[in-house]
């Protein structure tokens, strides 16, 4: 079987592996250059009421290549390296803050930069954020979620079936857009899980569940853990506005270093219920509150 990106034709290497999208096939294309071809699940390409739109949106995420072969949607990508964060969880459980610490600031870096030259990502959650080495962090399939919406798909069906539940910022749900701070949502949503284990639930449950975390892994409010914990909370407000501005900020708070601007409207959400909780087990979470 023979399909088209990089301008040639690409030549199936295996007879392909199951995926949370679908199926991914080793490729090569005529020049040698090896990449990774996901042909969509048929539960997510039936029914769709414009397929050309999921081509047309992935055309602008930058994929090597994109499109529709008899009734199959597919996509082509470099081969992703390292491997998903989730693959580390099923191993070893949840990961302590201050060993995920670094990881976490590579990752919002990561978002960042492809806040740089894409639109939002759309799907980030431990599946899709890949990790090579101690904390090089690669963020894979960026637009494929936006892709299928614009083709008519439902959120829910997709959500289920690459396991966005749980990460997806509480707007989506009222039909909003995917943009710059749902993406810092699941991003924080992410690292909520990774470290204790359940997605965020708001309030003073999260808040609750994140210090008694630290109680665990943190000393003082500058340890990597209480910074981590810090920028977390926030990043997980159920309001957009009351969220980080956008990724780079996300990651200056990880390390330390939060921009010198007051947030648009006084955070009453996660952050402010953690000021009492963390009153009684760590003292370093009030230094958002004034």
């Amino acid at each position: 079987m023979a399909l088209r990106a990089l301008g040639a034709p690409l030549f199936l290497d295996d007879a392909g592996t199951p995926a949370p999208l679908g199926v991914e096939y080793a490729a090569t294309a005529a020049d040698g250059t090896r990449v990774r071809i996901t042909r969509l699940a048929p539960a997510l390409g039936t029914g769709l009421r414009d397929r050309d739109a999921f081509v047309d949106v992935l055309e602008r995420y930058r994929y090597e290549g994109a499109g529709i072969a008899g009734d199959a949607l597919y996509f082509v990508e470099r081969p992703p390296e390292g491997e998903p964060l989730s693959a580390r969880l099923a191993r070893e459980g949840t990961i302590r803050p201050t060993a995920f610490f670094p990881i976490a600031s590579s990752a919002a870096e990561a978002l960042a930069e492809y806040h740089r030259t894409h639109d939002a990502h759309g799907g980030l959650c431990p599946r899709t954020i890949y990790v090579r080495g101690d904390s090089e962090v690669l963020l894979r399939w960026g637009g494929v979620v936006p892709a299928l919406i614009a083709a008519g798909a439902g959120l829910e069906a997709i959500s289920e079936r690459l396991g966005l539940t749980g990460y997806l910022a509480p707007e989506l749900a009222r039909s909003a857009d995917f943009d710059v701070p749902s993406d810092i949502f699941a991003l924080g949503a992410t690292f909520y899980a990774v470290t204790t284990g359940r997605p965020p639930f708001g309030g003073r449950t999260t808040a609750g569940v994140m210090a008694t975390v630290l109680t665990e892994d943190a000393t003082t409010k500058t340890s990597p853990a209480q910074l981590l914990t810090t920028a977390v909370l926030r990043s997980v407000e159920q309001e957009p506005a009351d969220r980080w501005r956008d990724a780079h900020e996300f990651a200056r708070a990880i390390r330390g270093m939060p921009e010198p601007t007051a947030p648009a409207t006084p955070r009453t959400g996660c952050l402010g219920a953690v000021t009492v909780i963390s009153t009684l087990v760590v003292w370093g979470l009030t230094k958002y509150i004034t």
